[in-house]
């Protein structure tokens, strides 16, 4: 039976970018506390529905595919347990949202969303921004995924103190061969081999951190997570950068 589900998977993976697996930390551990003071949590009716990174003071960067109406939505910085009032919470309304101009929604190239915030980020040791990539993923190298999505697959699970996983960079036609060439240059693959650490359902539009700059955000992948031979994909930030500096100046200049 689990043979013929990694079949239906793999002859299916187009259908991976559907809306039923669009939100996408499986087989992780609770991060150190104050070890991601970059991470925000989206929020909706005080759930959590996707993550994103403070890029900065007023700007969060997220997946496109995690688009809400803005006035419903309430950005947690500074936050590691949700349930807990830790008293290094910062929570902003946004302003404006800005999509990537190029993004479409399969199989989702250039997932990427800017969000203005309602009022600047006061930074300390809780919540800091965190620099983007400018050179591109290089296959192998060792990166730290981390999100509040489900620790359980397919049945969900979400946890309320953050999750953190360490997963390394696949090339890209390593990535390519295993999702039957749906992957552009605007993403990219980080798994293990071996499955059981992956991103997952809750997780979307948040950090792949590389030696401390953000080099991916959480987009897409299966229905079951860390399946073995089949890693997560993400957006790939260095085909972005330039765009997110951009916008962040313009915003600033009016």
């Amino acid at each position: 039976m689990q043979l013929l589900i990694l079949a239906m998977l793999v002859a299916g993976a187009a259908a991976a970018a559907s809306e039923a697996e669009e939100n996408r930390i499986y087989g992780g551990k609770n991060c150190d506390l104050g070890s991601r003071p970059f991470q925000a949590a989206l929020m909706m009716d005080n759930r959590m529905y996707c993550s994103g990174s403070l890029v900065d003071r007023k700007w969060v960067l997220t997946a496109a595919h995690c688009r809400r109406d803005a006035k419903s939505v309430r950005v947690h910085l500074g936050d590691y347990d949700l349930k807990m009032n830790e008293g290094t919470e910062q929570i902003r309304g946004v302003k404006n949202v800005i999509v990537h101009p190029d993004y479409n929604r399969r199989p989702r190239d250039n997932d990427f969303m800017l969000l203005e915030l309602d009022a600047p980020a006061e930074l300390n040791n809780n919540v800091k921004t965190i620099g983007l990539a400018t050179q591109c993923p290089t296959p192998g190298a060792k990166c730290t995924v981390s999100g509040w999505g489900t620790v359980t697959t397919p049945e969900q699970t979400f946890p309320n103190i953050l999750q953190c996983a360490d997963i390394y960079i696949v090339s890209q036609d390593s990535c390519n061969k295993r999702y039957k060439d749906l992957i552009t240059e605007n993403m990219f693959c980080a798994g293990v081999e071996e499955g059981g650490r992956d991103a997952c359902q809750g997780d979307s539009g948040g950090p792949l951190v590389c030696d401390g700059r953000l080099q991916g955000v959480v987009s897409w992948g299966t229905a079951y997570c860390a399946l073995k031979g089949l890693p997560g994909v993400y957006a790939n930030v260095c085909k972005a950068a330039q765009w997110v500096t951009d916008n962040i100046r313009d915003k600033a200049t009016k």
